[in-house]
């Protein structure tokens, strides 16, 4: 009874608020809205696809290797990374409404697009709490918001597995990733994470952020969980860039 009050309130909101293309921002038909995207949008996002790194999830054309030229010439603090989307084109426009023009709106539907490809990867791994990748007080507090907690929250509702956003919090301000190579990123990060409440008690957390590059945020905050207590630390992001994002 209470699920089908919710999906009659659901329907209410969609028809006085109709859900938009997170690219072009056309309302979406109801045929639309499973796939997330209009239909003159969905030719021009695409989805990391089934040939992938089995440690970052980045998309690969060589079709023989398991892991990627990046994670073969280095290790990770995490065990594996999955995400939906390539970081290119497109998609490229969407996150960015996703983070800078408070369309958290758009969470649901990137939560739902993950578990409909990676629900595998989340029940093997088994996981026992959600944590997002935190962002500087400050920032979040001109921003409204981390983008990175919303997709957190919206994983944590539709799955049942706990949130844990008070965990890690960011603790120096940090220079824009986008304008630096994989190297400078690690220095960039340095320092940057601290533990602010115990974590011992949990063997298995998902780490969330809203797009992978290099890997290098995912890797400081999961050695900052791994220095904490954490056994395994796994990986969710919405957009990936491809093996060439160094």
């Amino acid at each position: 009874m209470y699920r089908k009050f919710i999906n009659i309130c659901k329907n209410a909101l969609w028809l006085l608020f109709p859900q938009t293309c997170p690219v072009c921002d056309a309302i979406l038909y109801k045929k639309e809205k499973a796939k997330g995207f209009c239909k003159k949008c969905q030719g021009q996002i695409q989805r990391v696809g089934r040939n992938y790194c089995l440690t970052c999830g980045k998309p690969m054309d060589d079709t023989v290797s398991e892991k990627c030229r990046n994670c073969r010439s280095r290790s990770h603090y995490f065990e594996a990374n999955r995400a939906v989307y390539r970081y290119s084109g497109r998609m490229k426009d969407a996150m960015y409404k996703f983070k800078y023009s408070n369309m958290r709106c758009f969470a649901e539907d990137f939560a739902r697009k993950s578990l409909e490809y990676h629900s595998r990867f989340l029940l093997e791994s088994g996981v026992e709490v959600i944590i997002p990748v935190p962002m500087y007080e400050k920032k979040e507090k001109i921003r409204g918001y981390n983008q990175a907690r919303v997709y957190a929250k919206a994983l944590s509702e539709l799955t049942g597995i706990p949130l844990g956003d008070r965990i890690v919090r960011r603790i120096r301000d940090t220079a824009p990733m986008k304008r630096l190579n994989s190297s400078e990123r690690m220095k960039n990060l340095r320092s940057a994470f601290k533990l602010r409440e115990e974590v011992v008690q949990f063997k298995k957390v998902l780490l969330v952020d809203d797009i992978y590059t290099t890997g290098a945020t995912l890797d400081k905050v999961a050695k900052v969980l791994r220095d904490g207590g954490v056994a395994q630390v796994y990986g969710m992001c919405i957009c990936i860039g491809d093996d060439h994002s160094l």
